[in-house]
């Protein structure tokens, strides 16, 4: 297993730029950039406290800039992701605003208030995830860390102010992420990464329906639950970007109940053990352009939420 404090020594990349009002901070694990970008003029809402029943937050403005990094991390814990980060960050004068768990963070509501990098660059596992928010002067960073498997997956945003001189651009391709395991390998992609798209579960544009007939991977699901009576999961739907955002919510978490009542009435798995969310179209795994697209975003996926 690697260790954090050996490998920021050892780790030369910088995670921003020599900007003015931007944070330097060395990843605790050797990694790779999946995403970058860079708004020169925008704004960004940094929650400042859990969710309950709201979000609050601060709102900020000025030249944002979104990084995140996919880490070789074995083992790894969320707090063993963050810490070292925490650390640096407080070493460079920031006051840390506001920090938390999963949990204690406001769980699944708390993660689809972030303004989180599209997947597969970045994955949160919606029961380990860490989040800090940090203010210097007039500029703020936010981090979200992430365990998933035998990687790390972190993603720090910071808002300078307008004036301050931008970072440098973005490459024009990132490299890409591994796409999510899909229904043959339904164990294997929980066990790795915490997730798998059940993607024989195929709902056309508005419908929540599932036809009659067998579902593989729900069945693969339940089996894997019951091979593991400690482990829970979540369900959580997905749409294509076709529809307003509030209708796509609600359709997203009528499709995840569809799938729960199956999986929980055919296939014989406890309900409590169960979730559901919806996610509307903000975490598309496709461009929402041509039909293949938008069919592969309408889509439930299966995410660990507790484990032994």
């Amino acid at each position: 297993m690697h260790r954090p404090g050996a490998l920021i020594r050892a780790v030369a990349a910088l995670l921003m730029s020599s900007s003015a009002g931007l944070a330097q901070l060395a990843m605790p694990y050797p990694g790779e950039i999946t995403f970058e970008q860079t708004t020169p003029l925008g704004s960004r809402r940094v929650a400042t406290g859990p969710f309950d029943n709201a979000l609050p937050f601060a709102r900020t403005e000025g030249n944002v800039t979104q990084r995140v990094w996919r880490l070789d991390a074995p083992e790894a814990t969320g707090l063993q992701l963050l810490a070292p980060l925490r650390e640096q960050l407080v070493a460079e004068g920031w006051d840390v605003v506001f920090s938390c768990r999963a949990e204690t963070c406001g769980g699944f509501e708390f993660r689809f208030e972030l303004d989180i990098a599209p997947a597969p660059a970045m994955f949160v596992d919606l029961a380990a995830y860490r989040y800090l928010a940090a203010r210097k002067d007039d500029a703020w960073t936010t981090i979200v860390a992430s365990p998933s498997g035998a990687e790390g997956y972190i993603q720090v945003t910071t808002v300078t102010p307008a004036d301050a001189p931008p970072p440098p651009p973005p490459p024009e391709k990132p490299p890409a992420a591994d796409p999510v395991p899909q229904v043959a390998d339904i164990a294997a992609a929980l066990d790795a990464t915490g997730r798998a798209v059940l993607d024989d579960l195929v709902f056309a544009t508005g419908s929540t329906a599932l036809e009659d007939g067998d579902y593989a991977s729900l069945a693969e699901l339940a089996a894997y639950l019951e091979a593991r009576p400690e482990t829970n999961v979540a369900l959580v739907g997905h749409t294509d970007a076709q529809g307003p955002a509030a209708a796509n919510m609600a359709l997203s978490r009528r499709r995840a109940e569809s799938a729960r009542d199956l999986l929980t009435g055919r296939y014989g798995v406890a309900g409590e053990r169960v979730e559901t969310y919806g996610a509307g179209y903000f975490t598309p795994v496709a461009p929402n352009d041509t039909e293949a697209g938008r069919r592969a975003n309408r889509r439930v996926e299966a995410v660990i939420t507790s484990v032994p």
